[in-house]
């Protein structure tokens, strides 16, 4: 039972891995849409109406770009793992592997749950800047079709 639960654990922290993985490509693909789309839309700031400013234009754009970055910044785990020793004076003999299964299956826990973490606040990031995005899309919308009344 105990070697089937690791396994479990393994599988989860393999598909967590995976899935921070395909949500920083998600977020760096739309980080360059977001780019290309706040270029265009100023580009045309002469045609909107006259209280759509340069400032009020870009917020939407400043907020969602902002959470597609946060969303990208690395977190990775670090709690209750051997730190990387980095020393003035190191030696070889510090740098040696030494194979400590039973320490890493006591880790294998924490791993999940802090890989589970980052999962959530990246999906939760990404989420709110799609919203955002939809939000000001609608809100462009009514505001140009008042402008043009």
């Amino acid at each position: 039972m105990a070697k089937d639960k690791n396994a479990q654990m393994r599988n989860l922290i393999a598909g967590y891995g995976d899935s921070i993985r395909l949500s920083d490509i998600k977020a760096l693909i739309a980080v360059l849409f977001v780019a290309i789309m706040m270029g265009t839309a100023l580009q045309f700031r002469d045609l909107y109406p006259w209280y759509l400013r340069a400032p009020v234009i870009l917020t939407p754009f400043m907020i969602i770009f902002l959470n597609l970055l946060i969303s990208i910044y690395p977190r990775y785990p670090r709690a209750g793992r051997q730190r990387f020793p980095i020393w003035r004076n190191a030696n070889p003999e510090d740098f040696d592997f030494i194979a400590d299964t039973e320490t890493e299956l006591e880790g294998l826990p924490a791993r999940c749950a802090i890989l589970s973490r980052i999962l959530w606040w990246k999906n939760m990031t990404l989420l709110m800047a799609d919203v955002l995005s939809m939000a000001c899309f609608a809100a462009a919308a009514i505001l140009l079709f008042v402008g043009r009344l």
